[in-house]
């Protein structure tokens, strides 16, 4: 669907700052379906995005990384970082108030990489402003690079569900010895099956709570961007909630290289979750794995790695919160908190998961059973002495006995006060 509307929308474009947005004004009023084609390849790239968290999520909930064969879940972590630079690219590509923003962004982070040397951005960048020369270059990027996404997709598909019949039961590998590939049928079914579940969920949660959208005016963002932060062009931007978290990350860092640095390592933790999670538990190998809806802490650790990244997902980076160079981080204290969860979670609590699961329970294992071989040992002693109390019985003779021997003795005493 996104290929084909981007196919539409490029016979209507042309490379020029200044006549995108009329052109497209002008497809809308002329052309048929021309605005249900440019909001469904717009909206397209947000069903993506949600989709594609949704689908992570599954299968860290899941611990689909739990598998010795990585590649599948390295090339879809690749994948979505690919997707990332090709919304990038389009966002450049729509010339309104976020477009040379963004592009400034891009630019900026790509000569870091190079360590600013000289003008090594200007093959791709320009200026890195919107010009005619910019957007051409653009165009061609935001063409060829979404191919290469599905690419990345088709052999992410391969890889991690070459195996998988999910009618039979049996696993059925591609010896081309059948007249269809039934794994990709089956994994494609099951996955649409699911995000059309989901899909649902987000659509009726959402328009119950944004039940009167309003829209607000940038200038509220440049207000804040001048009041609170100096470089308005790189820091104070509100760019679209898939890229509120990296924005936030280059906010809220001390400096430039530090939040590119934080950025990098999310996606390098998210597409190397295998090979960390076997290089942490290379000696554990003995510890069964627990599922996470089995185990009350490792779903709760889940729940809160969720709601961290709905927190820096939901907070734009101008004026909400932000580094001083003197007084440090300023600002919401949970934003701080959720990164600091998500990167935890990601590089060290996820993958001890299991292990301190079972851990805890031999703990409570030895505890349950020393405080029973306690609790029985003092149960035979105090019925030992409760049968022993038990079983004395007065008798009329020792009752005598003892009052003679206390009449003698008290004889005795006053015999002794007399002399």
């Amino acid at each position: 669907m996104q290929l084909l509307s981007g196919f539409y929308l490029g016979w209507y474009y042309i490379p020029e700052p200044g006549l995108v947005i009329e052109l497209r004004e002008e497809m809308f009023n002329d052309t048929r379906f021309g605005a249900e084609v440019f909001y469904m390849h717009v909206r397209g790239v947000d069903t993506i995005f949600v989709l594609s968290y949704m689908h992570i999520l599954k299968k860290i909930y899941l611990k689909n990384y739990i598998t010795p064969e990585s590649d599948g879940w390295i090339l879809g972590g690749y994948a979505f970082f690919w997707f990332h630079y090709i919304v990038a690219l389009g966002i450049s590509l729509s010339a309104t108030h976020l477009s040379d923003l963004t592009l400034t962004i891009i630019a900026n982070i790509y000569w870091s990489v190079f360590n600013n040397i000289y003008k090594t951005y200007y093959i791709i960048f320009t200026n890195k402003h919107l010009n005619t020369d910019q957007m051409t270059r653009l165009m061609i990027l935001h063409y060829f690079t979404p191919w290469y996404y599905l690419y990345l997709i088709q052999l992410h598909v391969l890889f991690c569900h070459e195996s998988w019949d999910s009618d039979s039961g049996e696993s059925t590998y591609e010896d081309k010895s059948g007249s269809y590939i039934s794994w990709f049928y089956d994994a494609f079914l099951k996955e649409i099956q699911d995000a059309w579940y989901w899909t649902m969920f987000v659509f009726i949660y959402f328009w119950l709570h944004h039940f009167n959208p309003s829209t607000v005016n940038y200038f509220f963002f440049e207000r804040w961007n001048i009041a609170e932060l100096d470089e308005i062009r790189f820091y104070g931007v509100a760019p679209h909630w898939y890229f509120r978290p990296l924005m936030g990350l280059l906010v809220i860092s001390p400096t430039h290289y530090e939040g590119l640095m934080w950025m990098g390592l999310f996606f390098i933790l998210l597409a190397f979750l295998p090979i960390i999670y076997n290089w942490y538990n290379t000696y554990n190998k003995h510890i069964p794995t627990i599922p996470m809806q089995n185990s009350l802490l490792q779903t709760f650790a889940f729940i809160i790695f969720m709601m961290s990244l709905f927190c820096s997902a939901s907070m734009l980076p101008c004026g909400r919160y932000y580094y001083e160079p003197e007084g440090g981080y300023v600002g919401n204290p949970w934003v701080k908190f959720s990164y600091q969860y998500i990167y935890l979670y990601l590089a060290w609590f996820v993958h001890h998961l299991d292990l301190i699961d079972h851990y805890i329970f031999q703990f409570f294992q030895t505890f349950i059973r020393k405080c029973s071989k306690l609790y029985k040992k003092n149960l035979n002693n105090v019925r030992l002495n409760t049968a022993k109390f038990s079983s004395f019985k007065p008798t009329e003779k020792t009752h005598s006995s003892l009052i003679f021997k206390n009449n003698i003795a008290s004889l005795n005493l006053r015999g002794t006060n007399n002399q």
